[in-house]
């Protein structure tokens, strides 16, 4: 890669980062009938996006602001700081904040399956074409992933179906937009994490990288809608009204794939090319599917097993309020 091509990828991922910073909110929730979205800059929003900048939530009377992060753990973090109503994060953040004993509805899925996590790492010229298991126990790697977040149950289960000891990796917490610059300076060895950030590693280091992933059936994450106990028993009508917009917005991203693709690409700040390169990853859908509960059942057993959390097991049930999905598909 060029010097200058080098440095526009570099200026591109620190415009993503002080974006999200900049349209963080206060620490004072935003008042009247207005409802804040904290969301993930990727495609994993693009319900949320779609149905804010197609109009389909002021077709259903309500005032919806998005906000955005870096990491969907990040836009939980401020719902359960209450500076925002809603946030739109991955399946792992829910079980460890429900298991820390935070209280709040998961209302649907924004996508019912994603291979958006890869492992991105340095080739390694004394090993030509090697296997996981053989690149991470050759010796011992740097692997920086998102402590907290969906990249690190995708980092145990890769370690796990690899069957590659916790003990011969250092595990590195990075933030995700900081890791293609880290890698390239190889500063890590690799880096797991959700997209686009892997294909922007291998664009700024052209042949000079490998990729591994574990199949989708070990574990594919999932990102939900949250929203809080109180808005929600308060407010019926408009927690369906909010999911009829997403399911709007579903239809549209079924039937005009590529202005869907745009409109995500302007609102998230990466360019369309990027954009459409990972769409395929996303099986976008407003839905709930039998892979979440699974998911959280494992989520939690991993949880205590790695002193995440202390409690037990809880009945994840509860936390969600399919019944607005359900009445918003049936009209």
């Amino acid at each position: 890669m060029s010097f200058s091509r080098l440095i526009k990828v570099i200026c591109l991922i620190l415009v993503i980062a002080l974006a999200g910073c900049i349209t963080k909110p206060t620490n004072e929730k935003l008042s009247g009938e207005k409802l804040t979205v904290g969301l993930q800059s990727t495609p994993s929003s693009a319900l949320v996006i779609i149905a804010s900048d197609n109009g389909y939530f002021e077709e259903e009377d309500l005032d919806v602001e998005l906000v955005e992060f870096t990491a969907g753990k990040f836009a939980l973090q401020a719902f359960l700081a209450d500076k925002i109503d809603f946030a739109v994060v991955g399946d792992v953040p829910v079980v460890l904040a429900n298991m820390n004993g935070n209280k709040f509805s998961v209302l649907s899925q924004t996508v019912s399956s994603t291979s958006e996590n890869r492992v991105v790492v340095l080739k390694d010229g004394s090993l030509p074409d090697p296997e996981p298991a053989g690149y991470f126990l050759s010796k011992k790697r740097k692997l920086a992933t998102s402590i907290g977040g969906t990249p690190e149950f995708y980092t145990y289960n890769f370690l796990k179906y690899y069957n590659i000891s916790p003990n011969s990796v250092e595990i590195i917490a990075q933030k995700p937009e900081d890791m293609p610059v880290t890698l390239t300076t190889g500063a890590v060895d690799g880096i797991s994490i959700f997209e686009p950030y892997p294909s922007i590693s291998e664009d700024m280091l052209p042949n000079k990288t490998l990729t591994f992933t574990i199949p989708a059936s070990v574990y594919s994450p999932l990102y939900v809608l949250v929203a809080r106990d109180e808005w929600v028993n308060a407010n019926p009508d408009k927690a369906t009204a909010f999911m009829r917009a997403l399911i709007k917005a579903q239809r549209f991203i079924e039937n005009e794939p590529a202005t869907a693709q745009e409109i995500v690409a302007k609102r998230t700040k990466f360019s369309v090319q990027q954009i459409k390169s990972i769409w395929s990853h996303y099986k976008i859908a407003a839905t709930i599917t039998p892979e979440l509960m699974q998911y959280w059942d494992a989520e939690a057993e991993w949880a205590i097993q790695t002193n995440k959390s202390q409690s037990q097991k809880p009945d994840f049930s509860k936390i969600l309020r399919k019944e607005f999905l359900d009445k918003a598909r049936a009209g």
